[in-house]
């Protein structure tokens, strides 16, 4: 947590840190493994070639381990920031795309929260649009287990935040 610390404000409190659900990483950690894992089955296979079989089983692992540490990233640094004053929403789709947008308890408008298909219905992730006071932009937090309290504690921290 201590990472994410400095995007807070003076006074300012870290109530919740919540992350996507870790089901929607299955499907690329699974790919990531197989990218790592490949070139050690291939690897009798790649050094009859000579050279070219051990380049080849170089740039394979080195492909594998880009895939599982550009999936630690994306998993360490995808997060949703509740705090006493804002909502702070930092994705990180990529090792070097990040988008950091954040929006304070006064200018949400309305929230919903949302769960579509199947696998979200049965595992309880789903995701919460925020909209904004005077703005057509809206605020979207997808993947994130249990949608419908995060919603509960944005409104009631709202509540607080305007009734203070």
């Amino acid at each position: 947590m201590s990472q994410f610390n400095k995007l807070l404000k003076e006074r300012e409190e870290l109530i919740r840190l919540i992350r996507c659900h870790p089901l929607v990483y299955f499907k690329p950690g699974f790919m990531a493994l197989i990218l790592l894992l490949l070139p050690f089955f291939l690897m009798f296979l790649l050094f009859r070639w000579g050279n070219i079989g051990l380049i080849i089983f170089i740039l394979l692992v080195i492909i594998g381990v880009y895939a599982i540490v550009r999936l630690l990233v994306v998993y360490s640094l995808n997060v949703l920031l509740i705090t006493n004053q804002r909502v702070i929403l930092l994705k990180q789709r990529g090792m070097f795309d990040r988008t950091v947008a954040e929006v304070e308890y006064g200018k949400i408008q309305d929230s919903s929260y949302r769960f579509k298909g199947l696998f979200q219905n049965l595992f309880k992730y789903g995701s919460i649009k925020m909209q904004i006071v005077n703005s057509t932009s809206v605020l979207l937090i997808e993947k994130i287990h249990r949608p419908e309290k995060i919603q509960r504690l944005i409104a009631k921290i709202k509540n607080d935040y305007q009734n203070s």
